[in-house]
Parts: structure tokens; C-alpha cells; sequence
């Protein structure tokens, strides 16, 4: 959990080369701007394309921008999200940043000496089969996971690779009854089954 929070404060504060995007780059989202992170992945993708035509998913995480209130990811979508993109086998890095369920930023991160990003390391959209409104509910029955209040508010969602097991991992994430420690199911994006998280 440790790495994950320093992904997302990493995310968060990444200085790079920042454009904002116009209105008509993006894509038509609800009257409440929630995106699954299936929609949110195929929002970004666009801009990641123009940014290099072999871009391949990294990583979808959502970002922990609402006020706190009750149904905070509740239905399985956010509005807030970063959506990781990379070149197989290169070091090229490429950021889109959603806010209120609309591309808001796009940066190319790409950090001069840094290693490749190994072709293992990627999703492939073909192979997400699942997405987080279904994979909410089950996590919900599975148990153990409620809502964070105050800090990683309400459910939180996260798909990367995990590599050790080969699979596509989407992790939903929330908190145990009394808020004192975060607490993830895992499920395989691609056939729904229920995955302990490492």
C-alpha cells in the first residue's frame, strides 16, 4: 500500500511538460462527470496516441480530488483520474490527468536515463474484460472494505500489471470498519476472479 500512495503523490505533484487540452479533444462524458476506469482509460487513449502512435497502458489510477461526502465511488466510477501510458521497451512516459470526468492535462513525463518499461508491464485493453463498477460490487461481497471519510475518500480503483502473477490486476481499494487501515480486493481484469492482493 506504501508504494501505491507514493504512486499517486508522485502522480500528483510530477512536474513535465504540461498542455492543456481543449474542449474538443474530449470525449462526452454523464451529467455527474464519473468515469469507470474502463471509460477512463478509453478517454485518455486518444492523446496518448498522438503522443506516440505504439503508446500502451501503464497504469489507471483514481485521484483523491472530491469532498468528502457519502457515495464517493460507490457506483464504481470517480471523477478524478491519472491514466499512465508508456513505449514498450523504452523509457518514454506519458500522463493524462482527468478532472470532473475531462482530459485536463496531458504530460509527457519521459525522464531522460531512466530504465525501459518492459513489454510485461503493459495492458493490453483487449484484456480487460471487467471493469470497476462490477468488480466494486463484488469486492463488497468478499467483505472488509468500507469507505474512506476523510483521506482516500470513499472507494478508490487502480489496474496495473502485475507481473509475478502475469495478470491484470484491478485493485479496488477502500478502508477496514474503523478507517485505521486501507484495504484492497484484487481481481483479475480479465476473468473476474477474485485475486489476494500482494
Amino acid at each position: 500500500m506504501k508504494k501505491m500512495v507514493f504512486v499517486v503523490l508522485f502522480l500528483l505533484i510530477s512536474n513535465g511538460q504540461v498542455e492543456k487540452v481543449s474542449a474538443e479533444d474530449t470525449f462526452e462524458v454523464n451529467e455527474h462527470q464519473e468515469l469507470s476506469i474502463r471509460q477512463a482509460i478509453e478517454l485518455a487513449f486518444p492523446p496518448a496516441l498522438k503522443w506516440n502512435e505504439d503508446a500502451q497502458l501503464l497504469q489507471a489510477i483514481n485521484i483523491d480530488l472530491d469532498k468528502p461526502g457519502k457515495s464517493i465511488g460507490s457506483n464504481g466510477k470517480r471523477k478524478h483520474w491519472n491514466i499512465s501510458f508508456g513505449v514498450p521497451d523504452t523509457n518514454k512516459y506519458f500522463l493524462v490527468t482527468i478532472h470532473d470526468g475531462k482530459i485536463d492535462m496531458v504530460n509527457d513525463l519521459t525522464g531522460e536515463g531512466t530504465s525501459p518499461y518492459p513489454k510485461k508491464e503493459f495492458v493490453l485493453m483487449k484484456d480487460i474484460k471487467y471493469d470497476s463498477p462490477e468488480l466494486l460490487k463484488k469486492a463488497l461481497k468478499v467483505g472488509g472494505i468500507y469507505p474512506g471519510k476523510d483521506w482516500a475518500k470513499g472507494f478508490n480503483f487502480m489496474l496495473r500489471k502485475d507481473t509475478e502473477r502475469n495478470i491484470n490486476l484491478l485493485l479496488v481499494i477502500g478502508w477496514n470498519s474503523d478507517q485505521t487501515n486501507m484495504e484492497a480486493a484484487g481481481f483479475n481484469a480479465s476473468t473476474g476472479e477474485y485475486i489476494k492482493p500482494n
